[in-house]
């Protein structure tokens, strides 16, 4: 993504579906604080990232965070930046 605010990562998987995530790596350009939310709900902290800086939390089979069902997982950026994300994730039930 590259706007501020929420950008859509996994749209929402229907009535009693979660998505939770195992695995995520993110990377921003320009100096910004990154969470995860389901919808516009918190889900992950707030990560403040130097410039070209990232994190990664590597592959847990329990997962990190998950959305609520029936909502979409959202990144949330504090500012418009070019921000690379890679997840894996699974539905859960």
């Amino acid at each position: 993504p590259t706007g501020s605010g929420n950008t859509q990562v996994v749209a929402s998987q229907g009535a009693g579906i979660r998505g939770r995530v195992l695995s995520i790596c993110v990377v921003a350009t320009l100096a910004v604080t990154v969470k995860f939310q389901s919808a516009t709900t918190d889900i992950s902290a707030g990560f403040p990232l130097g410039a070209n800086g990232g994190f990664v939390l590597p592959y847990n089979p329990h997962g990190w965070f998950e959305t609520t069902a029936n909502e979409a997982l959202n990144i949330n950026l504090g500012l418009a930046t070019a921000t690379g994300c890679q997840i894996t994730w699974v539905q859960s039930t």
